[in-house]
Formats: C-alpha cells, sequence, structure tokens
C-alpha cells in the first residue's frame, strides 16, 4: 500500500485494514524522522526538516504472509537481500523466522553468521537500508537479511518502507565525505537505483555495487 496522501490512501487502501494501517504509517513516521536525526547527528550531520523529509519522502506499508510449509528447509520465504530504501520498520507476529546476517567485517564472535531475530511483544525491528548506508559513506550498515517459513505455523509480518522520491539524487554527506577523506560512493538518482534493484536478482548486498566507485 503505496502512501501518497490520507485522502487516496482511505478512497484506494482494503476497507478492512486502511484506518489501522494509515495509523501505523503515521505514527511510525514521526518515529523514523527521530530516528534519522539521532543517526545522522552520530555522524556530526545536521539537516532542516526539509532534507530529512527528502530522505523519506516515499512510504509503503507491506502485509506479508508466509504460509506454513511441512518442508521449510526446501523453500525460501524471502531470500538474502538489504532493503533498498532508509529505514524499515518492521512489526513480527510471533513465530519468527527473521534472520540478519552478522557483516564480516565486525569485531563480533558470530561474524559471518546468520542469525535469528526474535520476536518481542510490543517491539519493532529497524532494518537499516541501502540509502542510509550511501548517505553515511558505509559508517552505517544496511542489513543483510531473510526469512525462513516454519513447519508448525504460518507468519505475518507488517514492515513501512521508507525511501527517497524516485527524483532524488543520492550521494555520500559531504559532511562524512570530508571527515572520511574519501567518498566511497558515486552520486545518482534514487529510479536508478531502483531500476537496477528490481531489474536484477537478489543476492545479499550486491545491489549496492550498483553505487560504488570502483577505485575504493
Amino acid at each position: 500500500m503505496a502512501y501518497t496522501n490520507d485522502d487516496e490512501a482511505l478512497q484506494q487502501w482494503p476497507v478492512e485494514c486502511r484506518d489501522v494501517a494509515l495509523q501505523y504509517l503515521k505514527t511510525s513516521h514521526e518515529m523514523v524522522r527521530k530516528l534519522l536525526e539521532a543517526l545522522l547527528g552520530n555522524l556530526g550531520v545536521e539537516l532542516d526538516d526539509s532534507k530529512i523529509d527528502a530522505f523519506i519522502g516515499k512510504k509503503m506499508v507491506n502485509m506479508n504472509f508466509y504460509p506454513m510449509c511441512p518442508n521449510p528447509e526446501l523453500t525460501v520465504g524471502v531470500g538474502r537481500h538489504s532493503d533498498m530504501g532508509t529505514l524499515t520498520i518492521l512489526l513480527q507476529d510471533g513465530i519468527g523466522g527473521l534472520y540478519v546476517k552478522v557483516p564480516e567485517d565486525v569485531d563480533m564472535e558470530k561474524k559471518g553468521e546468520w542469525v535469528e531475530i526474535p520476536p518481542i511483544p510490543g517491539a519493532l525491528v529497524i532494518n537499516v537500508g541501502d540509502m542510509l548506508q550511501i548517505w553515511s559513506n558505509g559508517r552505517y550498515k544496511s542489513a543483510e537479511h531473510r526469512v525462513r517459513t516454519t513447519s508448525t505455523k504460518s507468519r505475518v509480518s507488517i514492515p513501512i518502507f521508507t525511501c527517497p522520491q524516485s527524483t532524488q539524487k543520492i550521494a555520500p554527506l559531504p559532511q562524512v565525505v570530508k571527515k572520511d577523506g574519501i567518498a566511497r560512493y558515486r552520486e545518482f538518482i534514487f529510479s536508478d537505483y531502483m531500476n537496477s534493484f528490481f531489474g536484477n536478482a537478489h543476492d545479499g548486498k550486491k545491489s549496492l555495487e550498483f553505487a560504488k566507485i570502483n577505485s575504493v
């Protein structure tokens, strides 16, 4: 359910869930703004409201259903990938099945391994997306994740994806590049990234190759 404005959502979204989905989206939007301000502030970057809005100008609510599978080891709920946008807010049910890959380049015991993110009642999962990795010049890492089905119960999840508008120019933030001394990603238009993302098979975080500067 892509969001443009309240009137359009109330007219076009399914009547069974439109009111609560819209409330969920609008409440989450304020949280995303605060999270983004905090994350960027941690990098020494302060942006005005219009710039923050540009980072999350496109919003979409998905409702995902993963049927129970008698042989879950033989199927894939969602293959390994990272989200292409800025931040993703995920509401899980109590079934589980979401796994995140610990990056290889971190000093952690389980680096390179897949770790299940157990559902916690009343808690939301927040994923960093590819655009935030690029804006931060690689300081924040988009979360490579996957979903596995179970043999006992069906699973439901409701993610909210926040992205720039398709015409938005994307590049590492100048303040971060100045500190790092080098830009690790090139400038591009978000619609071109979207076309590359959806035009190729998901394979971990290979979607980011589109934006990487080869000399880095």
